[in-house]
């Protein structure tokens, strides 16, 4: 394919489908990073315009370059998807995904051989043969990419047999001994305890927006144009362990239930809990040991042979990087494998602390964000799991967290949530907590109560007094768990021996009885130098308990010989990923909370946080309270550039001074805000943090500039009432959308006597206010001055056109200057034989605007015919001055005649940027 590319041509609709990977594609076709630095500059929040000027500047710098260039890039950056829009349809694609010029394609056959049908397996796939598929899953051949497949060997299928009945078996077990609450020994199987937790997921591309996921089987495992690897991030108890065990059984289980996932395409899943892996130096190594019986006949050789197999559609599913002994080891088999040094045909799902991201993970890598229990999540587990079915039992523990603002902060990570709710359900209490150390005291208390309160009818009072000694003596636990936080990599396992020698044998046993401590077989690192393979550690049942009790020992040394702390010890123990230690501190002893205090000034976005460890103390002092009302008096800031320890110490901020009654004078949420959770009544960022109960908030102003979006009626509807002491929500962007009316019996009669001011700036000359009495928008505050401009794009939603359409109308209904209204790409498609409307290709109508100054069109074919009907249009706008053309082509020539005599007397400047200037009264280009 040697022709180049027209500029003009439809190769430029690739444009539209490269939001997010414009940049990618744009170095893969040799445009310097300097070019994309300007293009990404000069179309700030215009993806679709990106990626069309890196285009235009590739066709430009190279002049008509090749096709085939563009189709090679396009693989590279695994869009093959698109390759077909850039290839001529006779040309077929060869086994790499580009443009194959040695076979053309004639009537649906190849050159290369015939037609081959294949019903049912699609992993039979014939080199120099088209296949054409008649059955079977309909993601088989699409979800890895990769070299042509051939048939599998007889032998090759009875090893894949053989080693999948022995995976199966061993996730069997698996998946049927879940203990969803460490200190009750009970185990349940996966799928009768486990409910999906909030997920959103980011497509490759640094420009993607997080998408919100229904369920764990939307997870999107190696669909076409996805990543090879996708990440699955949260925080420390968020559910990262039991999301992929409910994945591991659903692949188990893909013969027996309809699966939506796309795990049923999956050939081999190997599932490794990375923390047990320290030491092992191969990924067949560990396969064999960790998931096949000691007697299998199955060799690493055997499973090397399957999973460097292209034609076998194999899925690592990593658990636990983040406690990974060996992730900063140079050359671990998983940095060779996520760094496509080893096995690069597979597709790998790896979960991790959200501070803890492999390194080299870059824009080319699918993103999974867990974001804890929402309302939802917490009713189904509460009805389901919790309380039976019992709606009333089920309403009252519901009800605790929807009230207590510390309690629904904490519980958002699912484990605590699930511990605390059975507990509230056990013991039938409601406690209002008033700081996160009083409430993770309590959770503590739960595990040494639950088991007391079992044996304490047939306990001695000799036993009974060991139970407390138990529960408060715990100094040497406290100062191992100091020194695992602040060793480097926080390695937070203990070697099983070592740890039941420095605690004593019956402080072991007893706390790995109630569950605070778990024990966990490993592969023995110095096998075969010591006899057996495997060995058992010990750690925490949770990171959260780990800072619990290093904030005992932290605090004792702050009492004691704070000289003797580590200078550096906020780099040791960062406060953005170990908040809790500081803040656990502060509530345990509050004479410490001044050298608490000194050290957080050590570090940057700390000022809040400091705040929040004051607020710990049981008796806060006046002059915390001061504190805290003394900055929400004036504008609290949460930014999306914010450190997540910025984000989420200013959310609790706001949070106790709501619960404590201070007025918040304004929040504003610059380009940030994400959604409003009706189910929760939570304001939803984008980082997943959320706002819940904002009573005492006065206003909220959202600036989100180009980020697109929607607030539905329902959503601003609750955001509204929820905020019950709110009296202006403004919210400033071109493209993040408000309703375009509510209709007036929606809106409560409480909400109505409030008369909130609700202020819409769209960035195009005028500010909206909504009237709740009419429920429709009015142009607000509006002056002499005031220039409306509008742009019109063909893949813009259809409520983006209806508010740019009911903008025009309102700002010529107001005489209010419409300074440009421009038609991107197509948009415009006829103007109305009477003349007295635009028509879109859309079918939305732009009636005549008679305050409108210049018209753009641009990327618009226009014949002599369609050419006469703009002028006519044109000449019923009498303000207008110019109307320009881009991109578009124009008849040569236009006969005098034609145009309006209006027109020829206004002066009419008619302007193409390709032709030049129309002379109206010859009719002919300049």
């Amino acid at each position: 394919m040697a022709e180049g590319v027209d500029p003009r041509s439809e190769i430029f609709d690739l444009s539209a489908e490269l939001p997010n990977h414009w940049r990618d594609l744009g170095r893969r076709l040799n445009v310097t990073d300097s070019e994309l630095d300007t293009i990404d500059a000069n179309h700030d929040g215009d993806v679709k315009e990106k990626g069309y000027q890196m285009l235009l500047k590739w066709n430009q710098k190279f002049g008509a370059p090749s096709l085939d260039d563009l189709a090679k890039a396009l693989c590279k950056i695994d869009r093959r998807d698109l390759v077909e829009l850039v290839t001529p349809k006779d040309i077929p694609i060869d086994e790499e995904g580009a443009p194959d010029h040695g076979a053309r394609r004639k009537g649906g056959h190849s050159e290369a051989g015939n037609v081959v049908k294949v019903k049912g397996d699609h992993n039979l796939i014939f080199q120099n043969c088209d296949v054409q598929l008649t059955g079977g899953a309909p993601h088989d051949l699409s979800v890895f990419p990769g070299k042509v497949r051939s048939p599998h060997s007889a032998s090759l299928e009875e090893s894949k047999k053989k080693l999948n009945q022995q995976l199966e078996t061993k996730y069997s077990r698996l998946t049927k001994q879940v203990r969803p609450i460490p200190f009750i020994k009970d185990t349940r199987s996966i799928d009768k305890v486990f409910t999906d937790v909030g997920m959103n997921y980011k497509p490759v591309g640094e420009d993607e927006p997080w998408q919100r996921l229904n369920s764990h089987h939307e997870i999107p495992i190696g669909t076409i144009g996805q990543s090879r690897v996708n990440i699955i991030e949260g925080d420390a108890g968020y559910g990262k362990s039991m999301l992929s065990l409910r994945l591991v059984h659903d692949w188990c289980t893909r013969d027996q239930v309809d699966q939506c996932s796309l795990l049923s395409n999956i050939d081999i899943l190997i599932h490794l809990n990375l923390r047990q892996l320290g030491g092992v130096a191969s990924i067949y190594e560990a396969i064999v040991k960790c998931l096949l019986p000691s007697d299998s006949s199955i060799k690493e050789s055997d499973v090397r042979q399957l999973l460097q197999n292209e034609d076998i559609r194999t899925l690592l599913l990593f658990d636990a990087y983040d406690e990974y002994p060996d992730k900063d080891k140079e050359g671990n088999f998983v940095s060779q494998i996520l760094e496509e040094n080893l096995l690069q045909h597979v597709k790998v799902l790896l979960t991790t602390r959200s501070s803890c991201i492999p390194e080299g993970c870059d824009e080319l890598t699918g993103r999974i964000k867990l974001t804890g229990f929402d309302g939802r999540a917490r009713e189904d587990y509460v009805r389901n799991v919790v309380t039976g079915g019992d709606e009333e039992a089920t309403r009252k523990i519901l009800t605790q967290f929807n009230t207590n603002v510390t309690l629904a902060d904490v519980c958002q990570a699912p484990l605590l949530f699930v511990i605390y709710a059975h507990s509230a359900h056990e013991a039938e209490i409601n406690i209002d907590f008033r700081s996160v150390t009083e409430f993770f005291g309590y959770m503590v208390n739960c595990f040494h109560y639950h088991v007391r309160n079992k044996a304490q009818t047939k306990a001695t009072a000799e036993e009974r007094a060991q139970f407390q000694k138990f529960k408060d003596n715990h100094d040497t636990l406290d100062r191992l768990s100091y020194e695992a936080l602040c060793a480097e990599n926080q390695q937070l396992t203990w070697d099983r021996d070592i740890c039941a020698r420095e605690l004593g044998n019956e402080f072991y046993k007893r706390h790995t009885d109630i569950g605070i401590l778990v024990e966990e077989e490993v592969i023995n690192r110095n096998f075969p130098s010591q006899p057996d393979p495997y060995k058992t550690e010990v750690r925490l049942f949770h990171k959260l308990a780990c800072e619990w009790y290093a904030a005992h020992h932290f605090v004792k040394r702050l009492r004691s010989s704070p000289s003797s702390l580590p200078g550096n010890l906020v780099d040791l123990m960062d406060p953005s990923d170990l908040q809790h230690v500081y803040r656990f501190a502060c509530g345990l002893d509050p004479l410490v909370t001044p050298r608490v205090l000194d050290l957080l000034k050590q570090k940057k976005d700390c000022n809040s946080l400091a705040v929040l460890c004051a607020l710990e103390q049981k008796d806060k002092a006046g002059d915390v309270l001061d504190t805290v009302s003394d900055l929400v008096s004036h504008d609290v800031h949460i930014r999306k550039d914010d450190s997540r320890l910025l984000q989420r110490t200013t959310i609790e901020l706001v949070q106790r001074a709501c619960q404590d009654e201070i007025p918040v004078s304004c929040l504003r949420l610059e380009r940030c805000f994400k959604r409003f959770d009706v189910t929760s009544s939570c304001i939803v960022l984008k980082s997943e943090f959320r706002l819940p109960i904002l009573k005492t908030v006065r206003v909220i102003h959202m600036t989100q500039r180009f980020t697109a979006g929607e607030i539905t009626r329902d959503e601003l509807l609750g955001l509204l009432q929820t905020c019950e002491g709110l009296t202006e929500l403004r919210v400033d962007s071109l493209r993040f959308l408000l309703p375009l009316s509510i209709p007036p019996e929606m809106i409560p009669p409480a909400l109505q006597r409030r008369n909130i001011n609700v202020l819409y700036d769209r960035h195009n000359g005028l500010v909206y206010r909504l009237s709740f009495e009419h429920g429709k928008w009015e142009i607000h505050d509006q002056r002499v001055n005031q220039i409306f401009r509008a742009l019109v794009y063909p893949l813009d939603s259809q409520l983006e056109q209806d508010w740019c359409i009911q903008g025009l109308k309102m700002a010529a209904e107001a005489g209010v200057t419409i300074k440009d209204l421009g038609f991107r790409d197509g948009s415009f498609s006829t103007v109305a034989d009477n003349s007295q409307s635009i028509i879109l290709t859309s079918g939305r109508t732009i009636p005549v605007l008679p305050t409108l100054q210049n018209l753009h069109m641009e990327g618009t074919d226009i014949n002599l015919d369609m050419f006469i009907k703009i002028l006519s249009y044109v000449k019923e706008c009498p303000r207008m001055t110019t109307l320009l053309f881009w991109r578009s082509q124009l008849p040569d020539v236009v006969d005098p005649k034609q145009i309006p005599s209006q027109l020829k007397q206004r002066g009419l400047g008619v302007l193409s940027i390709e032709l030049g200037r129309l002379d109206i009264e010859t009719g002919r280009w300049k």
